[in-house]
């Protein structure tokens, strides 16, 4: 039996988050992860700090730009990188009520500056507004990096079967929980446990019997799929972007990398829209993970309409384009709602918390509700950076590379396109 003050269960950046906050107030502290650290959402994500510019709402705003300076204070600490090298940016198109927008930007207390003059990718778009912004984009996969190099110490891998976590309860607390590591089969007795696994979190609730709404039989966890479109080549700007549905823009998101083996700049291409991706508690789905051809066609419109400059005769020869798709779960509420920041529940547990943060920006701010949660369960302990006394073989988990950096492949659940040039892609997909 290993005595710990927190298990967490899931190895995102929530997760890693949440572990790095305990353990620096000496709390005892063992994460498990089924797969690679970040493989999940983390990882699948473009890695955008948001900080409100493309919402309506103020209230998010103000809760989006604090999150942010918690990481900003993060990276600079890490010495992580923030992938673009100038303002991001903020754009709307004709008609738009701008002064509508800004006026929500000056009362959340955002920084903004009109953008002197379009880049040339966007010359000849529907942008007519374009503001310069605060917010920035970075490597997900840098960013779990950062966080493991201190906590290998107390991450752990999970086998990969249904039987890899079973629950121990007495009435409304957890008692204990047993885990097949890799290698090692141990029993946990934490004094507080924490579920952050995303998608997992469904099957986790429904071994705990907490898997619908009271009073109902809904699943608690919102399941959806979706798609990153990925472009390559010499003329695309490290630019970080979003453009709202405002003015016939439909609503896009794109954030830079560089690709490590051609050196070449990469966007990374997004949008609003998502598709219900329903799985079991064990983990199936009867919906493909395939990308949808609709989406693919919608956001092209998107982007030729937003960059029409990219897709310009002449300069498409040395683009390169795929897509992925991997699945993301938040807290349901209901058909046709969705939450916008995060989601926090103990579901009548006296010692455990399920988060949905929905958003990466937000992963500080659940990690701190979290602590307060803890603490009134467990003193603070004093003393030195805690190493829990035991005797734990198992190997801590990889860290993921970004979904788009992979090789091409079809799983139950995401998948990835091969690269190819433009004239390929615009044939397979019948564009």
């Amino acid at each position: 039996m290993v005595d710990v003050d927190v298990l967490i269960i899931g190895g995102g950046a929530q997760g890693l988050w949440v572990l790095n906050d305990l353990t620096k107030r000496h709390y005892r502290t063992v994460l498990l992860e089924r797969g690679e650290l970040g493989g999940g959402q983390t990882c699948h994500s473009h890695g955008l700090i948001h900080r409100g510019h493309y919402y309506d709402d103020v209230d998010m705003m103000i809760v989006l730009n604090a999150a942010a300076q918690f990481w900003e204070a993060f990276v600079d600490e890490r010495g992580i990188s923030r992938l673009n090298p100038s303002r991001a940016l903020a754009g709307f198109g004709p008609g738009t009520t701008v002064s509508r927008h800004t006026y929500f930007w000056k009362t959340a207390g955002l920084h903004f500056d009109p953008c002197p003059a379009l880049p040339p990718v966007l010359e000849g778009s529907r942008v007519r507004h374009l503001f310069e912004t605060e917010e920035f984009s970075l490597d997900p996969s840098e960013i779990i990096a950062g966080f493991a190099a201190d906590l290998d110490h107390a991450t752990y891998k999970l086998q990969s079967s249904d039987d890899a976590l079973e629950f121990v309860t007495n009435g409304n607390s957890i008692e204990r929980v047993q885990a097949k590591l890799e290698g090692q089969q141990v029993e946990f007795a934490p004094k507080y446990l924490v579920m952050c696994a995303g998608v997992g979190n469904y099957g986790l609730l429904a071994k705990l019997g907490r898997d619908v709404n009271p009073g109902g039989s809904i699943p608690v966890q919102a399941q959806r799929k979706n798609h990153m479109m990925v472009l390559r080549g010499d003329n695309l700007p490290m630019m970080t972007a979003v453009f709202p549905i405002r003015g016939g823009l439909q609503g896009v998101f794109l954030c830079p990398r560089e690709d490590p083996s051609t050196g070449q700049p990469v966007w990374l291409a997004s949008d609003h829209n998502s598709l219900p991706f329903p799985m079991t508690p064990q983990g199936h789905s009867q919906v493909d993970s395939l990308p949808s051809g609709d989406w693919v066609r919608r956001m092209l419109i998107s982007l030729r309409g937003t960059a029409p400059a990219l897709f310009a005769d002449g300069d498409v020869d040395g683009l390169e384009m795929a897509v992925y798709t991997g699945p993301t779960s938040e807290r349901n509420f209901g058909v046709g709602q969705h939450m916008t920041d995060l989601f926090i529940d103990p579901f009548g547990f006296e010692n455990a918390l399920t988060i949905w943060p929905t958003k990466l920006t937000m992963t500080p701010f659940a990690s701190n509700v979290v602590t307060r949660f803890v603490r009134t369960r467990v003193a603070e302990p004093g003393g030195e950076w805690p190493r829990v006394a035991r005797d734990i073989t198992a190997p801590p988990p990889a860290v993921s590379q970004e979904m788009w950096c992979r090789a091409p492949f079809q799983a139950p659940h995401e998948s990835k396109t091969q690269w190819m040039p433009y004239a390929d892609f615009m044939d397979t997909w019948r564009l």
